[in-house]
């Protein structure tokens, strides 16, 4: 799939705004956050911290790579005491056997990662507390050990204390390798990196809180002030990767109740409309595509459908950001005419329209300092990877004339 956001600015006399086009709507379900709540990184100088111009987009994608000695730079550092809320609003995170949730932070071995069971190891971490919500409203916080936590200010952690940093975000090591596997730090995994499983980070387990379900997660900085002051100090959001969750009804028809409209499941997922399970695993195609799994094959690697989130940020030029989309994916930006764009609320045939940039490595572009006639207005589109320029909210295909390279 190639979905992507369509936003608008506006030429009124001299003032440039950003707009969602009517019509347009989230479509895909996945495992991934779909917009910061909140953000509320660290005095003095949140903006200058690291991460921040990539801000709200490189915290709403899948991890970044890594190795599990560096750390991951795909990142936003909250500084000392900052906390974000991040939240899902095409499904609800469940109660499933196991973890429900990975939060993904950049924790590294320093050194050599542990050979074996019996190796000691020491990691950098730069531990968060975790609350999860159902409405944002009230919040229920994972228990932790106050004094293992309080060992890690200013130290590096070693297998002793590791064992007893559980209910906190920021401590297992991160690393590329498949992020929907949880890690259990009690068992050694001999196939995994350093014994942690899948790509690392921190898995959490609704049941340990007594809850069924959860929508907003927030993670706050403990305050261990672990490393050297700066832009990167506190605890740094790569990802949080859900495990267990349900689709949100959806608005379409939905013939088999697996909280996928027919439409999307023939046009987007190359499912059955009247199978809730079309691979026949025991789970049903709703539920696979919130733990990023494929919903018509029985493979157990990461599966998401990108659909770039974009945002405006006008004011002398227009100035963009958009969701990472993983790592060694690139994006092209491109821009036309509303009104040469018909019929406007599907944004089917989107007319002629321009390339501005391509083959971007980042989740930023700086700014578009052109503007729309008086009464126009233009809208932008972010591709990955060079691909084809997507679906419109009526699920056609959608056309133009030019793309980008």
């Amino acid at each position: 799939m190639n979905l992507m956001s369509v936003v608008t600015a506006f030429s009124l006399g001299m003032a440039v705004t950003a707009a969602a086009v009517a019509g347009e709507v989230s479509l895909p379900v996945d495992c991934l956050p779909d917009h910061v709540a909140d953000w509320q990184a660290a005095a003095p100088d949140p903006d200058l911290r690291f991460g921040a111009g990539q801000l709200p987009g490189i915290v709403l994608g899948p991890p970044g790579p890594s190795s599990a000695s560096t750390g991951a730079t795909s990142v936003a550092s909250l500084g000392n005491g900052g906390s974000a809320t991040l939240v899902f609003d095409d499904l609800v995170i469940e109660d499933g056997p196991g973890p429900d949730f990975i939060i993904f932070e950049n924790a590294f071995f320093v050194g050599a990662p542990p050979a074996d069971e019996l190796s000691d190891f020491f990691i950098f971490a730069e531990p968060a507390t975790v609350e999860v919500s159902m409405d944002g409203v009230t919040w229920t916080a994972f228990s932790f050990d106050a004094a293992a936590l309080a060992a890690t200010a200013g130290s590096l952690v070693d297998r002793d204390l590791f064992a007893r940093l559980r209910g906190l975000a920021g401590v297992t090591p991160t690393f590329t390798g498949n992020w929907t596997v949880p890690d259990d730090p009690q068992v050694w995994d001999a196939a995994g990196t350093g014994g942690v499983s899948g790509a690392g980070g921190d898995a959490f387990d609704l049941a340990d809180v007594g809850l069924s379900e959860a929508r907003f997660v927030r993670v706050t900085d403990a305050g261990s002030a672990n490393g050297p002051a700066g832009a990167g100090e506190g605890f740094d959001l790569d990802s949080v990767v859900v495990l267990h969750g349900r689709p949100l009804p959806t608005a379409g028809a939905d013939t088999d109740g697996d909280g996928l409209s027919d439409l999307a499941e023939q046009n987007l997922y190359g499912t059955v409309a009247g199978d809730m399970d079309s691979d026949g695993d025991g789970v049903d195609d709703g539920r696979e595509l919130a733990g990023c799994r494929d919903p018509s094959s029985s493979a157990v690697t990461p599966w998401v459908g990108p659909e770039p989130r974009l945002v405006a940020l006008g004011e002398s030029c227009t100035g963009f950001r958009w969701t990472y989309p993983g790592g060694g994916r690139t994006a092209g930006l491109l821009r036309g005419l509303v009104s040469a764009a018909s019929p406007l609320a599907a944004m089917v045939d989107l007319g002629v329209i321009t390339c501005l940039a391509a083959d971007l490595t980042i989740n930023t572009w700086s700014c578009d300092g052109d503007a729309p006639p008086v009464g126009e207005a233009f809208f932008y589109l972010v591709v990955l990877n060079g691909g084809g320029l997507g679906w419109s909210s009526g699920l056609l295909p959608r056309a133009a004339a030019g793309s980008c390279p």
